[in-house]
């Protein structure tokens, strides 16, 4: 095992022991495999920079011996898909994909594997820094490290400043609560990175868990065209926060970017005040005429494309289909006799709220009755919504919400 703490700056020697110049870097290509390999060094010598290619790396175990002797002492110029693993690597973040956090690379440990070296894991522990820093008596006395194995770490493209060629798929394992609270801790630079990666259902996902800050700060920076398309696949309520927080002229761009269906759901929040429980409800339920049979009502949700997530109940309705009579819950509804029919069922003295009511009332009426949804009601009593629990936890404890999970940072 070696530690690359523990080469920087030691002598490079030629094919016959002679002094070639110290070592000032290494060099990976990090696409190339899963343990990218050392595919150069970079020498130092009286002032100058100098590549040498793997190839003449002879050991790097205790000393540093090239095969050759001679060398190509032209200065330095870094390539496009080069990573230098002191400069771009060491004392960088780097995401913990296995922990779901975000950590900082105190070294890097290498592997001589089937006559290659190759970077095989970081060291992030504390110890590992003071090993750099502290004195040699205090060095010898640790001993401690913590390794996460390279293949469960992702570097960031970000941290080089060269072009490369990076895969992020491995960030698709992460839950979005946990790729959110990593988004919002990196820099805005190395966020749009990762949500430019990531697909447009994953991104949208990502976006509805992030402070409403860098989601302002995302979606300007964004072509109109990918910002729609991610809006598209968020809930309309989470839509329009994000698009009100944006200058009027790039929220105008993104919308005529939108699916017309899609802009309008949107518009119509967006008439509501942001404190309203107009603005947090959805249209995402299931509504059935009060003559609908529990076979059928079941049939007919089996029948959906896209059931609503989650389905807390049916809400029964007129024939017309604009106002409520009462719910059945879904527990109800699978435990009864295929022939009842729903207005048998149903409850239904329900509380309902205006959209103009403030969010927080919904939440205290949700508390107080004991329910996973209230339906909202406009003033001529057409049934048009309803505020999920799991929205109005959103409004009472946006702190608390927003941070619910594990720790990020080791």
């Amino acid at each position: 095992m070696l530690f690359l703490a523990n080469l920087l700056d030691r002598a490079v020697l030629g094919k016959t022991g002679e002094p070639i110049g110290t070592l000032d870097d290494l060099i990976v290509r990090i696409a190339d495999a899963p343990y990218p390999p050392i595919t150069g060094l970079v020498v130092k010598d009286r002032g100058r920079r100098f590549f040498v290619t793997a190839e003449h790396l002879a050991a790097l175990n205790g000393t540093i011996q090239l095969s050759s002797s001679t060398v190509d002492v032209q200065p330095f110029r870094r390539r496009d898909g080069e990573v230098l693993l002191g400069k771009d690597v060491l004392d960088h973040q780097i995401i913990d994909v296995g922990g779901r956090r975000l950590v900082r690379v105190n070294d890097v440990q290498l592997v001589l594997l089937e006559q290659i070296y190759r970077v095989v894991g970081v060291d992030i522990s504390p110890q590992a820094l003071l090993r750099r820093l502290g004195p040699k008596a205090l060095v010898s006395r640790i001993v401690g490290r913590q390794i996460i194995d390279w293949d469960e770490a992702q570097y960031l493209a970000s941290a080089a400043p060269v072009r490369l060629k990076v895969s992020y798929d491995r960030l698709t394992e992460l839950h979005p609560v946990d790729l959110a609270r990593i988004v919002d801790a990196l820099s805005v630079r190395a966020s749009a990175e990762i949500v430019a990666a990531l697909d447009d259902e994953m991104a949208a996902e990502t976006l509805e868990e992030l402070s409403d800050e860098r989601v302002t700060d995302l979606l300007e920076a964004m072509e109109p065209e990918r910002a729609a398309d991610i809006l598209e696949e968020m809930e309309p309520s989470a839509a329009a926060d994000a698009l009100e927080d944006l200058e009027d002229s790039v929220a105008e761009q993104i919308l005529a970017q939108m699916e017309p269906d899609e802009a309008a759901d949107v518009q119509a929040l967006l008439a509501y005040d942001e404190e309203s429980a107009g603005r947090i409800m959805t249209n995402d339920l299931v509504r059935m005429p009060e003559l609908t049979t529990v076979g059928e009502a079941l049939a007919m949700i089996k029948a959906l494309e896209e059931p609503p997530d989650p389905l807390l109940a049916v809400y029964v309705v007129s024939d017309d289909l604009r106002y409520l009579r009462g719910i059945v819950r879904l527990r109800q509804l699978i435990t009864s006799d295929s022939a009842t029919p729903l207005a048998a069922l149903m409850e239904p003295d329900v509380p309902t709220v205006r959209p103009e009511d403030r969010a927080e009332d919904a939440a205290r009426l949700l508390a107080e009755y004991n329910l996973l949804a209230i339906p909202v009601c406009d003033e001529a009593d057409h049934f048009i919504g309803i505020v999920t629990v799991d929205d109005a936890l959103a409004v009472l404890l946006p702190e608390i919400w927003q941070r619910r999970g594990s720790r990020i940072f080791s």
